[in-house]
Order: structure tokens, then sequence, then C-alpha cells
């Protein structure tokens, strides 16, 4: 794709400098508690109040995190929703309670983001297209949630981060781990200093294939990779709770089982070298039996100069181990929302856990990891 603004061209439609407060009016007080304050079906708003308008672009990938949040907030609604191709069938889709007889239904992303009014679009389109979807949507001054990853090549990354940057919006990327319990405990403990210095980083990413997976899983241009797709996670949640940045990458992928998609990697493991000197691997697959009794087995270990950490996220628990006391489980905080928290910061309440920087770094890290996969070589980060 080529996203690139040329060098007289201007975003459309950028937010006048009132948009904030009439989001932050729209969204109601309070909006950054509810972030992380699990709740039912919020009322709605009396008749006439001004609303945040979502639009919905795409049938791939992790939805439900934007669906799921729509109805819990008075002040949000889904406005439009566009399919990924125009077969799609979206009847699942339409029975969430985020739909409602009013949200409109576009078969393609350009005619929605030509004919509505909107103040946010979540982008969940085949990977390859998402930043094709979020360059378009930020030149008409609108917030992108995208899926990850937020762009497929090094080229699409830097267009989007261009374009993004001129508009002057605000982009995430749908790394929702940083949301859940024991990721946030074992980050807090590393900041209070309970392990030391963290050293040694080992993560896991395993799941269930599944009977059957979309038709861009055969491509790698149109996939990605398993890396840039299910890595990214257990790459950005090593990064995060240790504090520790990533310099080098070494990485080996492939594909033993599925022969079907042959642009599908169904296992890989990346190796970086720490800034501190540490060492930080993580290890991928979709070999995960279907009789598992749950569809992912998330994990972390982090070992540090005084201690050690282990989270089991199908557990949701986290292990601490110091030279001092033998193990225990910690204490895991509440939930996040990942969509409240993410509005919460466009209404100027709270910083949002992921930042823009972190989005775009993060994704172009798994690009580059991707490349050593293919090449066999060290890549500088």
């Amino acid at each position: 794709m080529s996203g690139k603004l040329s060098a007289n061209e201007k975003p459309q439609d950028v937010p006048c400098p009132d948009r904030r407060r009439f989001l932050k009016s729209a969204l109601g007080a309070g909006l950054a508690v509810g972030a992380t304050t699990a709740v039912g079906a919020a009322e709605p708003p009396p008749a006439g109040t001004a609303r945040v308008r979502v639009g919905l672009i795409g049938t791939d990938g992790h939805t439900g995190v934007i669906l799921g949040t729509i109805p819990r907030l008075p002040g949000v609604e889904l406005t439009a929703f566009a399919k990924s191709l125009p077969e799609d069938d979206v009847s699942s889709l339409k029975r969430s309670k985020a739909f409602s007889e009013k949200t409109r239904v576009y078969d393609h992303f350009e005619q929605l983001l030509e004919k509505e009014e909107l103040d946010v679009v979540a982008v969940c389109l085949p990977y390859y297209r998402n930043a094709e979807a979020s360059i378009a949507a930020a030149r008409r001054g609108l917030h992108v949630v995208s899926e990850k990853p937020v762009a497929t090549t090094l080229a699409d990354l830097a267009a989007l981060k261009e374009a993004v940057g001129r508009a002057k919006v605000r982009l995430t990327s749908l790394m929702n781990m940083r949301c859940f319990p024991p990721y946030r405990a074992a980050r807090k403990a590393v900041q209070d200093g309970l392990i030391g210095e963290p050293i040694l980083l080992t993560s896991q990413k395993s799941y269930r294939f599944g009977t059957a997976r979309p038709w861009f899983y055969k491509d790698l241009k149109t996939y990605g990779g398993t890396i840039p797709w299910a890595g990214i996670h257990s790459i950005d949640y090593m990064r995060w709770t240790s504090g520790r940045k990533y310099l080098r990458v070494s990485a080996w992928h492939g594909n033993n089982d599925h022969p079907e998609y042959p642009g599908f990697q169904d296992h890989a493991g990346v190796l970086f070298k720490l800034d501190n000197g540490g060492t930080a691997l993580t290890n991928l697959d979709y070999l995960r039996p279907e009789t598992a009794p749950t569809h992912g087995d998330d994990r972390l270990r982090i070992a540090g100069s005084e201690g050690l950490l282990e989270v089991l996220g199908a557990d949701n628990r986290v292990t601490l181990i110091t030279a001092t006391d033998g193990p225990r489980e910690l204490e895991l905080p509440e939930p996040v929302d990942f969509f409240a928290d993410f509005l919460a910061e466009i209404a100027g309440e709270k910083e949002h856990l992921i930042s823009q920087e972190d989005a775009f770094r993060l994704t172009e890290v798994c690009l580059r990891a991707r490349d050593a996969a293919e090449t066999g070589k060290w890549v500088d980060l």
C-alpha cells in the first residue's frame, strides 16, 4: 500500500481544540475510574445528550475488546461498522449489545469514513490492511485503535507514523495484556524492587490452532507473521513488566504441522539482548492440543538479582520467590478495561496504558524480529 502524505497534502477534518472538552463531556466524569471497574450495562443517557461516535472497521481480530466496552459506557455508541470483505457474514457481530438499530453497516471502510461523522475508529482488518485503514482514519482527524500489528511492513509503519503525527491524533494498539491483573502485579513487584535487577526474561504464548484459520494466513505478505501477530504480546509484556529495553534480536520460525497454510508459522523462538546485558527469550506456538482446558497458555518468568517472579496467565496467578522468603502468591489488582482506558486519555482524564510511542516501537521490534527469522541473522534494534 502507499500511505504517505504528499508534501502539500493536509489531513482532513482535524479535530478543533474544543474536541477534547466535548469528549470529556460526552463520556461523563469518572471514566478513568470506570476503566478499572467491572460494571454491567450502562443506563442510556438523556435524549439529546452528546455521544462519542465509534466506527468499527473489520471483523478480524479482537473486536470483542471494543464491542464489550461500548454498552457499559453511557456516552459511547457504535455509530457505524464496515466489513473486512463485502461478502462477510456479520450476523454474530450484530448480536453484540454494542450494535443497535441505528448502527449503519458498510461493505467497505472507505464508504464508512466518507459518509460518517465519527470520533474514534477501531481497525480490525486482515493484518496487512490495518495500516491502510488507520492512515485513512488519521487523515480525517480520527483517533485510532488498531489491531496488532498496526503494520506488517516497515514502510507501512513509517507511513502510519507520519500520518498520525501530521494529523495530531492518538493511536493505540490492541496489546491488551497490559490490562490483565497478573502482568500488572508483576510490573509493580519489579518497580518495588522485590526481585532486584531483572536479568533473564522468559515467556510463552501457546495456542490451539482450531479447525481452520482465515484465508490471509496462507500468505506471509497478508498474514504478517506469527511473531508480529501473537508474539507481540509476550515481547511487550516482557519489556513492560521488567522495564528493560531490547538492543538486538535473533529469531527462528517455521511451519511443521500446517502445510495448508504455507504463509503461517506454527512455532517460533525469539532471543533478545537487553540493555543491561541480560537476556530475554519468548517461544510461540499454535501446537496446543484441542483437548487442552484453555485456548491459550501464557507464561512469564523474570529472574532477578534478588528474586524470581513467575506468571501463569491461564491460572491468573503470580508467584514471588526472594532470597529471604519462599514462594508466595501476589495480590492481584483490578483488571483494566482497555477501550475505556483509551477513551479516558482522549477525554483528558488519565494516560492510557499503552503510549503511542510503544505501539509503534513494539511493532517495529516485532517486524525486525520476523526479518531476523527470515534471514537467519542478528538484527540491531
